[in-house]
């Protein structure tokens, strides 16, 4: 089955890889952004459902409980986690009200005490809305609670846990770097043993722990002493800054204002403010209950995406013929063969609420031609069998998993021919392969079920090995050592559709307000993308790098773009860089039929020259859906400010107009798709994705499309 695995390569690299490309990225995974009294309560609805399904015996009592109490509705919400919805939470806990009293008395004290604690995870998130919330920071905010003794020897004891917890696992020898210089631990010892630690010096240990190229940072022994130190450090600033409450109300006063303007007007520049205002308050450990409200209102997923089973079987199916040799005993008695398998690979989705799984299936009939030999006899017969063969490979955020192949398999023998000393030997011989020709069948069919499978999982896994390194080397594991993976996770799949949102946000971040828009029914391809994924992403992601000149051009080739002059290096060319900022490197605002893209960078170069300004580069573009696909016009010249700059030297002047030059000729006047997107491999045939929607509104892109009619390159 080798050139089985090429055939695979096309299929699933379509088929999953795709989508998994904006996973960026992907078991639900959560991090502690909200109130411990709202994750003490998830966890307690968890711990009690597990519970009551493991102290039961019988599988009809547990198929009535998971049916009776829709353990599939909390099963999802608990995997949705601190971002479920309230309504929906209070709609569950409603319906538990209304059926325990109908289960056994045993039963119901258990299913009692799942109900309460939906109940406290209902009463543990907020009941206000924006205004309602600013309205009680206008009138009375909280007031400042000066950091206690006891609160920085709490973080000074879980740091002290998570350090013994780290040097045992660095004392095991798993980690094959300078772990002491990477994470400055003599200057982090120094610190520790003062009464009174300088967290400004212990900043250089804990930029240690975010070393993105830094291969097994991504570990909880380390990211968890990264979470300690930062807690710790916060606590000895807070507790011994005389300014801490002066601060405190600056920033309370510079959060009403922040909402104030985004309940007027809501665009994405006021909620980034909010987020990094929220982000201080969690910092400084204050306001926690205001925390939590506001973050609660910004905390939908902000990337959707969904794929069809329409599209996955539209593809040419894939074709197998494989030939192999064999070499058996049976009963004693040597047996060479030869086996030709002919079929065809198709994938099908499969239902799953846990995670997007995908089925590969083999379709096959292999032809055999088998030699037995035994006391000067020679039997020759022909074999056809008939099988079909599966195998599940899954994805969440934790990453790819398979369960082993299963097959089914039918066979039929038919004598070719018997050569014998005599014919008394031919017919005795005769008479015994008619006698045991069942038998030989159902053998025969346990041999290639046995054989089908275990190839089916070999190649599936080799496949699966660069995706897989691939996933976890270059998407998780960076992303995580950049303390920037995705809240949560949720990937599903039901027979028609395979479907993956993200929630993607941080401590100095909010995500979506609101849901995303509704998608035409049918739709075999879309992707809905909130203004606040791409200004959180790219913060963990491009926060602090350098483009050059030459990285440009090689990406825009990588795309197929063409390169235009103002943008072409080589002899005779100036080159120039831009380093993005640490804050919104790229942000997007989808509002009213526009798209405005905007990078901002904290140095510039043009040739020997250097710029130290913040710059913000943007281009608006009004969207619109035409007959032949999609285009994007842009509204007027690209903008060049210097942030916060009212008049420019010379020099800043010389570097806008160079900028100004280059990006008006980056970002495109008139951008036109027409035809449709083309397909790869073996789904080339079946036609073009046409553009069904196109919609840039309310903070979300929309993007949508149906198998078509193939045309020109869109």
């Amino acid at each position: 089955m080798q050139s089985l695995t090429k055939r695979f390569v096309a299929g699933i690299t379509f088929g999953l890889c795709g989508w998994m490309f904006f996973a960026v990225l992907f078991g639900a995974v959560t991090t502690a952004v909200h109130a411990d009294d709202l994750t003490e309560a998830i966890d307690q609805v968890s711990a009690t459902s597990r519970s009551l399904l493991d102290s039961q015996k019988k599988e009809k009592a547990i198929t009535a409980i998971r049916t009776g109490l829709e353990y599939d509705t909390l099963e999802a919400l608990l995997r949705q986690g601190v971002s479920a919805k309230k309504e929906d939470i209070a709609k569950l806990r409603d319906h538990y009200i209304e059926t325990i009293p109908d289960f056994p008395k045993k039963t119901r004290l258990s299913a009692e005490q799942i109900r309460q604690a939906l109940e406290q995870w209902v009463q543990s998130l907020p009941s206000q809305d924006l205004k309602q919330i600013l309205e009680q920071l206008r009138k009375q905010p909280p007031a400042f609670v000066p950091i206690s003794d006891e609160q920085v020897t709490k973080t000074r004891t879980a740091l002290e846990a998570s350090i013994e917890n780290m040097k045992a696992f660095l004392d095991a020898g798993e980690v094959d770097f300078d772990w002491k210089e990477q994470l400055q631990w003599s200057l982090l010892e120094e610190e520790l043993v003062k009464d009174i630690p300088n967290p400004a010096r212990m900043q250089a240990s804990l930029n240690g722990f975010y070393g993105a190229e830094v291969v097994g940072l991504e570990r909880p022994e380390f990211t968890n002493v990264r979470t300690t130190l930062r807690a710790y450090m916060n606590a000895v600033y807070f507790k011994h800054n005389k300014n801490s409450q002066a601060m405190y109300e600056s920033q309370i006063e510079k959060l009403v204002t922040a909402l104030e303007d985004y309940t007027d007007h809501a665009n994405n520049e006021t909620a980034w403010q909010v987020g990094r205002l929220i982000g201080w308050l969690d910092r400084a450990g204050q306001a926690s209950n205001v925390q939590q409200q506001i973050r609660y209102h910004f905390y939908q997923p902000n990337i959707y995406l969904h794929v069809s089973q329409n599209l996955i079987s539209a593809g040419e199916l894939m074709e197998v013929d494989e030939t192999e040799q064999m070499t058996l005993n049976v009963k004693g008695i040597a047996v060479k063969g030869e086996a030709r398998l002919r079929g065809q690979i198709s994938f099908q989705i499969a239902e799953s609420q846990e995670k997007a799984t995908l089925r590969v299936i083999l379709d096959g009939t292999a032809l055999s031609r088998n030699v037995a030999q035994k006391s000067g006899v020679t039997v020759v017969t022909r074999g056809t069998t008939t099988l079909q063969a599966s195998k599940l490979v899954a994805f969440d955020g934790e990453g790819f998993t398979t369960e082993p192949a299963q097959a089914e398999a039918s066979t039929k023998l038919e004598l070719d021919s018997i050569k014998g000393p005599s014919s008394t030997h031919e017919s005795i011989a005769k008479t015994k392969f008619i006698k045991t020709r069942s038998q030989n069948e159902k053998d025969a069919s346990e041999v290639a079920v046995e054989s089908v499978t275990t190839k089916m999982d070999a190649q599936v896994l080799e496949l699966l090995a660069n995706v897989i390194d691939g996933y976890q080397d270059k998407v998780r594991n960076p992303l995580i050592r950049r303390g920037g993976f995705p809240v949560n996770v949720e990937s599903t799949s039901t027979e028609d559709y395979i479907r993956l949102n993200m929630l993607q946000t941080g401590r100095y971040q909010l995500a979506s307000p609101t849901e995303a828009p509704a998608l035409n029914k049918g739709t075999d391809v879309a992707l809905r993308l909130h203004e606040s994924f791409i200004r959180n992403f790219t913060e963990v992601v491009l926060g602090g790098v350098e483009l050059t000149d030459e990285k440009l051009v090689e990406h825009m080739t990588d795309l197929g773009a063409e390169i235009p002059e103002e943008l072409q290096t080589g002899k005779g060319k100036k080159s120039w860089a831009i380093t993005f900022s640490s804050t919104q490197p790229i942000s997007v605002s989808f509002r009213d039929n526009q798209l405005e893209i905007a990078i901002q960078g904290k140095q510039f170069k043009d040739g020997a020259k250097i710029i130290n300004d913040r710059i913000r580069i943007a281009a608006t573009y009004n969207v619109k859906k035409t007959d032949e696909g999609m285009q994007l016009l842009r509204d007027g010249d690209v903008d060049v400010q210097f942030v916060g700059r009212q008049s420019l030297t010379v020099s800043q002047v010389a570097m806008k107009t160079v900028m100004s030059k280059k990006f008006n000729a980056f970002f495109k006047d008139d951008i036109v798709g027409k035809g449709g997107i083309p397909l790869p491999g073996n789904w080339a045939s079946a036609g073009n994705l046409i553009l069904q929607q196109i919609v840039s509104d309310n903070g979300w892109l929309m993007l949508s499309y149906n198998l078509g009619k193939s045309g020109p390159t869109e």
